[in-house]
């Protein structure tokens, strides 16, 4: 339930904020966020899910304490490919990113397909979303369902899901650095050293109901964030939300006939998504391929994450194809000069000094872990032994 609560807003922030911010894992962050807003933010169904800044799909999260299975797939449905109110997209454009549903209808309900397919059937009156962003991108949401015994959402809840936003969006921004530092080899834990599970396909019919699926697909898709409870074979609650959330955005109109996406998994680091709709006959109408994610699929994500202006993000791209200041001015069409003073903010974000330390810190911090785990190898015996100086800490 969401409502009253006798503690100040501030209080409430700052208790969740402490909470974040000593959090070593998605679900540990969310838990902690929760237990601490819960005397004025109560909720009978709620789920915090990371978000690609991207494309703002889903890449995974706390599901726990989530709508039941049998509603993911129609929740993905009606987020990804029908669109309603307080859609992602639409609360990342807002000045304020929290949003209620009765206020967003007007107070007329069964005008949202979310309420009438899914809220209002689990006895649900309203529904509260937090998209958690920092200046740098939205990283994540927390979304709550309100029951029917609830007061009303007041200033005091408004205030305390407002002040939420930019700091636990830039927590949980500093927090992918570090799982993408940490997570090193994705395939830990498969079947001999250093070897990841085969690439998965699972074929889709149109109630996103599974057809057929390729003999690795359990491997990926049991280590991918769901609801709590056995998930079914077939059937609705059959697929993680994040399988889910990239087949529906392909369905939608204007939608190309393609997409990728990344989620996070439990223990073999991130994968990528790739969702394509089928030209052929019944009943399988999507294609789904789960694979563990390589390094060209981490580095714009790693790049947003520090803060980089799409102009950085370009110049850096450039700096680690090895490219001079001249060579980066010319094919940016910008000054040297110019260009200096971008690379000059890349290093104040990044925490570095040149071009090198630059292309030197995104290797140890994102990508030298998986490549020595890959071998077995103890990663900080390894910087020991090879006297490496460690890479300032990200703040």
């Amino acid at each position: 339930m969401v409502g009253g609560g006798t503690g100040r807003p501030g209080g409430f922030v700052a208790a969740a904020v402490r909470a974040a911010g000593a959090a070593r894992g998605v679900d540990e962050f969310f838990d902690g966020v929760m237990r601490a807003v819960s005397p004025v933010l109560r909720s009978d169904v709620w789920a915090g899910i990371t978000i690609d800044p991207g494309t703002l799909m889903n890449t995974g999260g706390h599901y726990r304490q989530a709508v039941p299975l049998r509603y993911m797939p129609r929740m993905l449905d009606i987020e990804y490919r029908e669109g309603d109110v307080n859609g992602l997209p639409e609360l990342a454009r807002s000045p304020v990113p929290v949003g209620l549903l009765g206020d967003a209808v007007g107070g007329i309900h069964d005008r949202s397909p979310r309420f009438r397919d899914i809220i209002g059937p689990l006895g649900l009156r309203d529904e509260v979303r937090i998209l958690l962003r920092d200046r740098y991108g939205a990283w994540g949401a927390l979304i709550l369902g309100v029951g029917r015994d609830t007061p009303p959402f007041g200033p005091e809840a408004r205030a305390v899901a407002q002040g939420l936003a930019q700091p636990l969006g830039g927590i949980l921004r500093r927090l992918h650095l570090t799982r993408r530092a940490e997570e090193g080899d994705p395939s830990t834990g498969a079947p001999g050293p250093g070897r990841a599970p085969a690439p998965a396909l699972v074929l889709l019919d149109d109630a996103y109901t599974p057809v057929q699926a390729s003999p690795t697909a359990g491997l990926w898709l049991d280590e991918l964030p769901a609801p709590a409870g056995p998930r079914p074979a077939s059937g609705p609650g059959a697929l993680p939300p994040a399988l889910y959330a990239v087949a529906a955005a392909v369905r939608a109109p204007g939608s190309p006939g393609s997409l990728v996406s990344w989620a996070h998994t439990r223990t073999r680091g991130r994968v990528r998504l790739h969702a394509w709709r089928l030209a052929g006959q019944e009943p399988a109408r999507l294609a789904v391929a789960v694979e563990a994610a390589g390094p060209g699929d981490h580095i714009q994500i790693v790049m947003a994450a520090y803060g980089l202006t799409p102009r950085e993000r370009d110049i850096v791209a450039l700096v680690l194809r090895g490219h001079s200041t001249a060579e980066i001015g010319r094919a940016a069409r910008l000054s040297v000069h110019t260009v200096q003073e971008h690379l000059t903010s890349v290093f104040d974000k990044t925490g570095v000094r040149s071009r090198r330390d630059l292309v030197a810190a995104l290797f140890t911090r994102h990508y030298e872990p998986a490549l020595l785990a890959a071998d077995g190898t103890d990663v900080s015996a390894a910087r020991e032994t090879e006297r490496m100086p460690r890479v300032p800490p990200i703040t």
